[in-house]
Parts: structure tokens; C-alpha cells; sequence
């Protein structure tokens, strides 16, 4: 059957090219994806996570869905009598289809279906021209080339199939044949000033005769093709600098980018707009060909295509006020605590909850009181060590963040009545049912200890009368006012425009050190409120206090991004001059963590120096040299000594403040001293060490244990995982967030406390999107890696965006505009995703590890993957068998023949499969049953991965006559280095050269590790006693004597516009090494460190922080690895089941051993 289609973009005409400033139409809701009627009389489109109607003319939108669930993309039928649409209201983002009644703006909806259920995206393309398919493109099967495929699914049920063989997206039937047009490329539309390898591409293929025509080449994005019905192709472009229409004519492509056709729209920003948030987008045209209609900024527009010298015109419309119902919503946060911090006194606990404050009691059963109540994200908590102030850092008006002091100014203690005062007026009054005797006798118990009260005041008042004569002040009692606290005053410490975070009182109550921007280390006198900053730092470091209020311990990075642990008098001299920071540890692998003893003799930390990257164990330097010297017993002793003298730690009295003396170190040859306390197959973390230094506790292997200082007598604290780990003052508790609860125990396990909280509040949803908002803007901003943000004048785009950015109603619209903010700056490694949202059970379809064809009775098996689901049956099915019933779902049923939707709800659970086999003796088919258990997407990817890797090792090895091996790196992660020694071996060994893939490697870190393989000189070879020599390569070398197996031979390296990050790295180091040469396509360009940070819902955003550049000064990102022989992947080859670059690849190498 031949398809033809009703796109979303199904339009044609000309109109004259504008010059025209987009306006923002104030719209509740990110208008998107809107989709013309046939006739061009009707819009629905997509705004604040629904569908709405107008009439392409304006007025007033009527709603058509009002489902929690986000609707997307939608598209009419070829007579607008249905209407497909995206939405997750299934899970991922699913393709349902409706019923269409009515017309102009009282449009409905009637008899919503699903069409396709996977858990894997799909992103809706057409309606067939009989109406009776959508087309559709999605990752549905996982495959080594990193992109799409595009797919067809019966509406009524049946089996979806691959449309072109080829990998793509947003596949659209031409109205003039039969052709489907299609995107190729990397998906980043918002990234307008993107030029490379990865850029989006339009191509069209045609059913008749097989054939793949390219349509557009140009090195920037093209994309959202349009075929109308004269044979002619509108599409959108950025190579003005902006996304705007062209049209390219009647049988015309333009492979090179050079003739992109006649361009129907020039918007740029005009007149004070900074930027039009990449211009032209959500492109869309009515079947007839008549009218097409597309959004700039927020403003719908529409443009006349029957009339050449037509303009873009802006829809007037109006949408519901019930667009802003829910603009303020209830959360539960009672299990989403983040940060907890115990009272110096043991008797509160404060704790942040989705970036709220609460303090309560530590007594079991107490409420919990809110400290905050603001749209703003509160965090970093630190008692003062007097217990009377909770600091904490907030984000302010005009500033990324302030620190603040919260004090409570309303406590239950306020509420009881105060006790009268002693009268000798009046006679005795005797309570109703009291005897004369009793109160005879409580009467003479008074008095008797009235006087005692009395003669003890007196005892005090002179006491309490200093030398000078002068009363002290009263004590207050903070333990007891925060536990029972029910108001509060928050007053600013630190402000001004600058970031200010992580307060961290002095010991002695005196200081309070913050820090600032990227990283400077500031110290605040908190009488005088002077600062003074001593240490200068754009790596975000940790530092703590020394018991002495005096030196302060850090870990910080340098500019090879090596992390140590050094130690800092902040004192100042009478000359003004500072001191020198001592480096303690001295390694060149990460040290951080530091955790200080109070008397300053014994430090921790973590460290990765005896393992692999980021595989900490936990490490110990004595700063006393003498306790290097003890013998088992005498530290015993010590420790137990020191425990002692902490346990009598009480919460700062400053009333009669102790006095401690500058505590002194033993340093001048710290780092020749560290010894490890920890050697466990697992990682460490969580690391907090008592004041004694008598026990050390942190996570490990899905527990938190402590140990004593030997790193022995092991002792779970709880099971799972926790956070934001902390030790009490006296040493005997320590306190953490557990499954979002603030918890405590004993640092040596035992009894845990859970300190529920009240965390039902209520959130304004505007309040809260700006806050989210400022905060994205202005940390990427902060932390992008172009110090000048590649000239992008930053506060006016974040002011252009912050309007629009307010007008969103969902996440996912949210998401939209950032990710369009983001791509402002051009830079690879930006995104955001998370949050709060709607979020419905995913399908967990399962995966039998099979290819398969569809016939009338069910689903032929054409191959079966090794290690796969079927695979592993026991005397199950074999290549030609047909699969007919998965459970009860029987596969020759018409509205059940989808076999991806048939496994819906499987992974991972056996399930009986009903087959038909050949009997090899009648070829006869035979009724079988089998029990399976299909894996998931995840199992299944690797099965598959696998056998085409093994594949391709099997076509080098013909196309070599084996003389060549081959093998793929997947990613540049921990784990694939030790893939990449096992395959370097397997694929290598005996062989005279080998092929190194990294197509399609999305990056990780292990360049380096590679290239220590890749490029170890053959300084010399071995031949042991015995051994023939004629048998001896001269490569070959002892292996215990490399830390990774060497490989020495010739090499060439396959790269392709997938080939992404470290990878692209690594192509370029084998270049500047000149270890090989580079065979394919030019790499993407996308070569940025980058880093995350959390907003105040939990939305992750990537902060991409350093840049790479080649020894030239070359910056890599925008600038991909070039191959040395260019050869392309075709959607020809793609179908064909060819690889050219393969097989180049091959004939490259094999001249260069020769």
C-alpha cells in the first residue's frame, strides 16, 4: 500500500520575504506545535500541557483536553475528522488519537484512543492519506548509530513497521507522490548557531524506486520539511542567523548548501529586543496548501500562501482564564528532607525540606515548626555554637544568594504562665478538697524551701556580681526556646550582589567563614561585619574550622584539577601580611573530605590514590607526630582519653566564653605520613570523623558503618544510603538524611531517631517558576566555560527570556524555554530535565532479544541474538518460527498484532509464548508453547550492541582475509576501560593492525587511560629460556609490567558526527599524537566539561564549566575531530545493511601494513 500524508506540515505556497520584529503575545502557556485543519481553517496547538482550538482568523481558544498529562504534537487526518497527538499520560510520550467535531472554536474532542504503547518516546510525524496510519519516529530498538528510526502504526491495531530502513526523524508522505521526507542529524534545533558535522539535514525517500535523495545540505540546521502539493518542499533553516521559511522548488534539492530556494521570512530582532529566541519554530501548513502558520517567541502567526506578497500576520486570540487554575499547588515535603543539623545541645534539629526550613524537638512525637515560608530555595544550615542562631544562605532580590540568621522570637516557654510572687498579705486559702493538715504541711514544705531558694539566690546574686560590680547578663536557655520555638525573626548576614552560601560559624562564635561566587573562602567578623577573603578560588572548595577558631582546613583544586587537603592560619599579621597555606597531603590523585579532631592532632580524608578514579577509601595523617610513635595500647589509650574530654562538650556559653590557645601542627613532611584506614572493593563516602578522631564514620556498600581509628570494629549505623552526614559536638551522635528523613544515632549504631516533620505546604507555582528561572540563568551564566559567554550580552538575554520563561505552565514547556536560553550561548553539554511534573507508570515493554517480520498469523523470527530472551529458552523457538500468542494476547487478532505492544508490562517476567514451528518431517507447522522472560530495554541494548559488534569483527576479518581485528568503544566510561583491555586483546592479539571505532561514543573521561594502551613506546622485548626467538615479536613485552595491556601496532580510528565528547577527544589526541589516521566523518564539535546543579522542584540543569582546547589554542567545542579520509553514511547504505566507512577503514589500513 502506498502512504501519502497530512503532515504537520502539509502546505505550499509562496509568500515574500519580511522583515518582521516578533512580538510576545502575553499568553498563559507556551504556545507549540500548532497543526492546521485541511481547509486551513482551523489551529490547535499545544499550551500549558493541553490541547487548544481557534480559528485561524483569532478569537477565543476553546480547550479540547484537560488532562494532568502534557499533550505535544498533534496533526488532523486527511479530511479532519480525527485527530492524532503525543502525550504521556501513558508513561513516555505515546501517540493517541480522537475523534473531531464541531467547527471554528467550539472544536471537540470525543473517543480518545490509543495508538502505540512503548516505554520508549515517539514523536508523532502524519496521518496517512486513508487515515488509517500515523507515522511516527522514535528509539524504539536500540542500535549502535545514535539517531531514530521512523516507523508506521495501524490506528485500529496492528503491526508497527519500519518505514524506511534508514535512521531518521519527523517522517513526512509528500502530497504530490508518495515520498517521505525526514530529518537527519543531532538533535539540537535550539542550538541556532550550531555549524558542523552533527547539523540537521532534510532528506526524502522514495518507496517506487528505493532511492534516497538528499534535499539540503547546509552545514547549520534545516529542518520541519513540508512538501506541498506542486512538488516543491517548505522547510525552516538558521542560516540567516535565525530560523525563517524557505521554499525550494519543483524537483530541486541543494545537497552542498548552496541554493536553499526562495526565503518566505526574515525575522530578527529589531528596535531593544537582545534576541528572538531562535526565530521561526513549530512550522505547519493546512493540506490544501493554502495557509501555514508557525510561532515566533510566544506570538502565533499565520501567512497567506495563495498570495505571493503576503506578510506573516499574528493570530488575536484569547485563551480560558482556567488556564491559570492551580497556580498554587500542596506538597507534601515531609519526605523530601535534604539537609539536617542537630541543636549544639542535642535537643532540636533543624532541616530543609524542598528548600524549606523546619526546626522541631528531638524528643519523640514533637511537631515540627516551619522557619520559612518563601518561593526562594533555603540552604546550607549551621548552628551557631551557642546554639541561639540558625544561619543559612538563600537566594535574594537582587542576588544569586545571601546568608541569613534566623532567631527565635516566640517559644511555648513563652506561653506558660510566670510564677507569682512569695506574699506575707492575706490569710491562707485552702483549695477546694484540700485538708487542713495537708496544707499544713505543704505549707511548712514551702516554707522550709523558700529559704533554701532564698539563701541559694543570694549565693548566686553575689556570684553573679563580677569584679567590676556590674550584673552579667541572664542565660538564655536556646536549647529549650528552639525546641519549643513557634516564631521567628530572619534578618540578612551577608548581602549584596554577589553569590554568598555555605555559612559556617566559628567555634568560638566570633566569625562566621562563607563562601562566594565559584568558590572564594570569606571570614565575616560578626562584630565589626568586616570581611576579608583568604582564599581566592574558582573550584568551589570545602573547608572547615579548626577547634581554635583559628586555622581552618580545606580541600581545593588546582589547575590540573588535582584536589589536596592544606591547612590555613587566617590570622593576620600587625603588618597586614597573611599566611602561606600548608599542603598535607601532597598526591596527585583527589584527596577531599578533610575532617579535623578537636585538639588538632588527627585528620581524615578520602582519597582515590589507591584505586581507580573516584573509587575513594578513607585515609589518615597524624598532625601530632608523637601519636606516630605509640604502640597500639598507648593510642588506645589516647583516644579513650580524648573521648572522654569531648563527651563534656557543651554548646558555647558566652556568658563565660572559654579561651582556646592557636592549636600547633606537625606539617613539614605531612603527606610522607598518610596511611589507609579503608581498603573495600566499594567506594566510600559521607566521611565524618568524631572530635576524639576515635571513630570514623561514612558510607559503604549500600550501608553507613563507623570504624574505630585502626579502621577495625566495624559498626552499621543504617542500612541504604544517606546524605549530608554530621557528627554532635560531644561525639556521640551523628546525624543524617535517610529516604529524605532527618535521622540520628549513636555514632556506634544503635537506636535511630527519625525527626518527622509537617510538610504540607503550599507553593505559589508563579512565585516558584521564577525563582527556578533566575536561579537556571544566572548560574549558567555564571558558570559557563567562555568567560565572556562568546560575546552574549547575558542579563539582556536573561531579561528577554525571563518573560517568556513566566508564561510556561508546565516543566516541559520550561524545559523548552531554557533549553532555547541555553542554546543562546552555543555550547554543547547544556540541558534540563526533572522536576516536579506529571509522571504516569511507564509500559516496561519487554524484549524477546529477536528480529521478526509480520505475517498473517503472527510474528515470523528472522534472528536470534545470542544471550537474548529467547536465546535462553530451553528447546525453544528457533529462526523461522512464528509467534502467535504472548499470553493471552493472541498476535492474529488484527487490533492485538503489535507484537512491541503485546509485551507491555513484561520485563523481566516470565510469560508463556505460544509459537508455531516447522516439523521437520511433514513441514508441517506445529503448535508449541514456552516459557520466557523478556528482558528490559537496558538488557537489550547490550545483547544487541554485542552481536553487532561481533559482527563487524566478523566483516573486517573477510574484508582483511584476518589480518585486521576490530573493535568498538562504546563510551568513555570506568567500565569500558576495562571492555576496551579485554576487546584490545581479543581483537588484536595475532593480528597486524586493528580498527578502533568510536562512532557513536557519547564521551565519558578515559582518553588518557586509552592512550597510555595506544601509545607505549617499544622500548624493548623479552624472550624467556626456552622459547624459540624466531617466534618472539618485537613487541612483545612482560604485561606485569604495564598498568593496561599495550597495544603497538598500526591503527586507524572510525569516527563519525556522532561521535561526541571525550571521544572526540580521543580522535583528536590520536591526530596530535599522530598514532593513526581518522577515517569518516568529522565529529560532532561538542567538547565541554560540564557539571549539574539541582533547582528549588529538583530540575537538574548541566552547567558546562571547563573548556577544551588543542595545543594550537583551537577551542574544541564547535570544532569536531577532522577525518583524514571523508567518507559518509548514507540512509542508502543505512537500508542496505552496508558500511562504507568500514570498509574503508579496512582498505586504509591494510595499505599502511603492507
Amino acid at each position: 500500500m502506498k502512504l501519502k500524508i497530512n503532515a504537520l506540515c502539509v502546505l505550499a505556497g509562496m509568500a515574500s520575504g519580511v522583515a518582521s520584529a516578533a512580538g510576545t503575545a502575553n499568553h498563559p502557556g507556551l504556545i507549540q506545535y500548532p497543526s492546521l485543519s485541511p481547509d486551513g481553517s482551523r489551529i490547535v496547538f499545544s499550551a500549558a500541557g493541553d490541547l487548544w482550538a481557534i480559528s485561524s482568523g483569532g478569537g477565543v481558544a476553546a480547550r479540547l483536553t484537560a488532562h494532568p498529562a502534557v499533550e505535544g504534537r498533534a496533526v488532523f487526518n486527511q479530511d479532519g475528522s480525527r485527530l492524532a497527538f503525543e502525550s504521556n499520560r501513558g508513561g513516555a510520550d505515546n501517540i493517541f488519537i480522537a475523534d473531531v467535531s464541531g467547527d471554528g472554536n467550539s472544536l471537540n474532542l470525543s473517543n480518545i484512543d490509543r495508538v502505540t504503547t512503548s516505554d520508549r518516546a515517539q514523536w508523532l510525524g502524519g496521518f496517512s492519506a486513508d487515515g488509517q496510519s500515523v507515522l511516527f519516529s522514535a528509539y524504539l530498538y536500540p542500535e549502535i548509530y545514535r539517531q531514530p528510526k521512523m516507523y508506521s502504526a495501524p490506528i485500529n491495531g496492528g503491526a508497527v513497521s519500519d518505514l524506511t530502513g534508514a535512521f531518521g526523524r519527523d517522517p513526512t508522505l509528500g502530497t504530490a507522490d508518495d515520498s517521505i521526507y525526514f530529518v537527519r542529524g543531532y538533535y539540537y534545533p535550539h542550538r541556532v548557531a550550531y555549524r558542523g558535522s552533527g547539523n540537521l539535514d532534510i532528506w526524502k525517500f522514495s518507496p517506487s524506486d528505493q532511492e534516497f535523495t538528499q534535499m539540503t545540505g547546509f552545514d547549520g540546521n534545516d529542518m520541519d520539511p513540508c512538501p506541498l502539493p506542486d512538488g516543491s518542499m517548505l522547510y525552516l533553516s538558521s542560516r540567516d542567523g535565525q530560523y525563517n521559511l524557505y521554499r525550494m522548488g519543483p524537483n530541486k534539492s541543494d545537497s552542498k548548501g548552496r541554493s536553499p530556494g526562495k526565503q518566505l521570512t526574515t525575522f530578527v530582532p529589531t528596535g531593544q529586543e537582545s534576541t528572538i529566541m531562535g526565530g521561526v519554530r513549530d512550522l505547519t501548513v493546512s493540506r490544501d496548501g493554502s495557509l501555514a502558520a508557525f510561532v515566533v517567541v510566544n506570538t502565533l502567526y499565520t501567512l497567506d500562501l495563495n498570495d505571493r506578497n503576503a506578510q506573516p500576520v499574528a493570530v488575536d486570540f484569547t485563551m480560558g482564564t482556567d488556564t491559570d487554575r492551580d497556580r498554587a499547588k500542596r506538597i507534601d515535603v515531609s519526605r523530601k528532607v535534604s539537609e539536617t543539623v542537630l541543636h549544639p545541645s542535642g535537643k532540636a534539629v533543624a532541616v530543609v525540606a524542598r528548600n524549606e526550613l523546619f526546626v522541631r524537638s528531638t524528643e519523640e512525637d514533637y511537631p515540627s515548626r516551619r522557619i520559612t515560608d518563601t518561593p526562594i530555595r533555603e540552604r546550607d544550615i549551621a548552628w551557631s555554637p551557642d546554639g541561639e542562631v540558625l544561619y543559612f544562605a538563600a537566594d535574594g532580590e537582587d542576588s544569586m544568594g545571601l546568608i541569613y540568621a534566623a532567631r527565635v522570637t516566640l517559644s511555648s516557654e513563652d506561653l506558660k504562665p510566670k510564677e507569682p510572687e512569695d506574699s506575707d498579705e492575706g490569710g491562707e486559702e485552702i483549695a477546694e478538697g484540700d485538708t487542713p493538715n495537708e496544707s499544713a504541711e505543704s505549707d511548712a514544705s514551702s516554707k522550709e524551701s523558700s529559704k533554701v531558694e532564698n539563701s541559694d539566690q543570694k549565693d548566686k546574686q553575689e556570684d553573679s556580681e563580677s569584679e567590676d560590680g556590674e550584673a552579667e547578663k541572664e542565660s538564655v536557655d536556646h536549647a529549650a526556646r528552639w525546641a519549643g520555638a513557634l516564631r521567628f525573626e530572619v534578618e540578612p548576614v551577608v548581602t549584596g550582589e554577589r553569590l554568598a552560601y555555605r555559612p559556617t560559624p566559628s567555634p568560638d562564635g566570633k566569625q562566621l567563614m562563607y563562601f562566594r561566587d565559584r568558590g572564594d573562602v570569606v571570614i565575616m567578623d560578626l562584630e565589626s561585619g568586616e570581611s576579608r577573603v583568604i582564599l581566592e578560588s574558582w573550584s568551589d572548595p570545602e573547608a572547615f574550622w579548626a577547634a581554635d577558631s583559628v586555622h581552618v582546613v580545606y580541600s581545593n583544586t588546582d589547575l590540573n584539577f588535582n584536589a589536596d587537603i592544606f591547612l590555613l592560619d587566617t590570622r593576620v599579621a600587625e603588618d597586614g601580611s597573611t599566611n602561606e597555606p600548608i599542603n598535607l597531603t601532597r598526591h596527585p590523585d583527589l584527596d577531599h573530605s578533610p575532617q579535623l579532631s578537636a585538639d588538632g592532632k588527627v585528620l581524615t580524608f578520602l582519597s582515590d590514590r589507591g584505586g581507580n578514579n573516584w573509587e575513594w577509601d578513607v585515609y589518615s595523617i597524624n598532625l601530632d607526630r608523637s601519636l606516630d610513635g605509640m604502640r597500639k595500647y598507648e593510642l588506645d589509650g589516647y583516644y579513650k582519653k580524648a573521648a572522654e574530654s569531648v563527651k563534656k562538650t557543651k554548646p558555647l556559653d558566652v556568658s563565660d566564653p572559654v579561651e582556646i590557645d592557636p592549636l600547633e601542627f606537625d606539617t613539614s613532611d605531612a603527606y610522607l605520613r598518610v596511611r589507609r584506614l579503608t581498603s573495600t572493593p566499594e567506594s566510600e563516602d559521607n566521611l565524618v570523623m568524631s572530635p576524639a578522631g576515635d571513630r570514623i564514620a561514612f558510607s559503604v556498600g549500600g550501608k553507613f558503618v563507623s570504624v574505630d581509628q585502626h579502621g577495625k570494629d566495624e559498626k552499621t549505623i543504617q542500612s541504604g544510603s544517606v546524605s549530608d552526614t554530621k557528627v554532635s559536638i560531644d561525639g556521640k551522635t551523628v546525624s543524617f538524611v535517610h529516604g529524605g528523613i532527618a535521622k540520628s544515632s549513636g555514632i556506634t549504631g544503635g537506636k535511630i531517631s527519625a525527626y518527622d516533620i509537617d510538610g504540607n505546604i503550599q507553593v505559589s507555582t508563579d512565585a516558584e517558576l521564577k525563582q527556578k528561572f533566575e536561579e537556571a540563568a544566572s548560574r549558567f551564566g555564571m558558570w559557563f566555560y567562555h568567560p565572556t559567554l562568546k560575546g552574549l550580552d547575558w542579563d539582556s538575554i536573561t531579561q528577554r527570556y525571563r518573560s517568556l520563561a513566566m508564561q510556561t505552565r508546565t516543566n516541559e514547556a520550561f524545559q523548552r524555554v531554557m533549553n532555547l536560553m541555553f542554546g543562546e550561548a552555543d555550547g554543547s553539554h547544556t540541558g534540563i530535565w526533572g522536576g516536579d511534573g506529571f509522571s504516569a507508570p511507564s509500559a516496561s515493554n519487554g524484549y524477546l532479544g529477536i528480529d521478526t517480520t509480520p505475517v498473517l498469523n503472527g510474528y515470523r523470527v528472522d534472528r536470534i541474538y545470542t544471550h537474548g530472551s529467547v536465546d535462553r529458552m530451553k528447546d525453544g523457538i528457533q529462526v523461522g518460527d512464528i509467534i502467535v500468542a504472548i499470553g493471552n494476547m493472541h498476535l492474529d487478532d488484527p487490533t492485538n498484532h503489535d507484537l512491541h505492544a503485546a509485551l507491555a508490562g513484561m520485563s523481566n517476567t516470565e510469560v508463556l509464548v505460544e509459537y508455531k514451528s516447522h516439523d521437520p518431517e511433514t513441514d508441517e507447522l506445529q503448535t508449541k508453547y514456552g516459557m520466557v522472560t523478556p528482558s528490559s530495554y537496558g538488557s537489550n541494548s547490550v545483547i544487541r550492541y554485542s552481536q553487532e559488534v561481533i559482527d563487524r569483527r566478523a566483516e573486517v576479518d573477510e574484508l582483511s582475509d584476518g589480518k585486521l581485528g576490530y573493535l568498538h568503544i562504546r563510551s568513555m566510561g570506568g567500565a569500558s576501560v576495562f571492555d576496551f583491555e579485554r576487546d584490545l586483546f581479543a581483537a588484536g592479539d595475532g593480528k597486524e593492525g586493528l580498527i578502533i571505532d568510536v562512532r557513536d561514543n557519547g564521551g565519558g573521561w578515559t582518553t588518557d587511560i586509552l592512550l597510555a594502551s595506544l601509545t607505549a613506546p617499544t622500548h624493548a622485548y623479552t624472550i624467556p629460556r626456552g622459547a624459540n626467538p624466531d617466534d618472539v615479536q618485537s613487541d612483545s613485552y612482560p604485561r606485569d609490567r604495564r598498568l593496561i595491556y599495550a597495544y603497538s601496532r598500526p591503527i586507524v580510528v572510525l569516527i563519525n558526527e556522532n561521535s561526541f565528547s571525550n571521544a572526540e577527544i580521543f580522535a583528536h589526541s590520536i591526530r596530535t599524537a599522530k598514532r593513526g589516521r581518522l577515517i569518516g566523518t568529522p565529529t560532532f564539535g561538542g567538547v565541554i566539561s560540564t557539571g549539574s546543579f539541582s533547582l528549588i522542584d529538583g530540575t537538574t540543569v548541566r552547567r558546562p564549566f571547563r573548556g577544551w582546547y588543542l595545543p594550537d589554542g583551537t577551542d574544541m567545542d564547535n570544532n569536531g575531530a577532522e577525518p583524514d579520509v571523508f567518507v559518509k553514511q548514507t540512509p542508502t547504505d543505512e537500508a542496505a545493511g552496508q558500511d562504507p566507512q568500514l570498509e574503508a577503514a579496512v582498505k586504509d589500513l591494510l595499505k599502511t601494513i603492507k
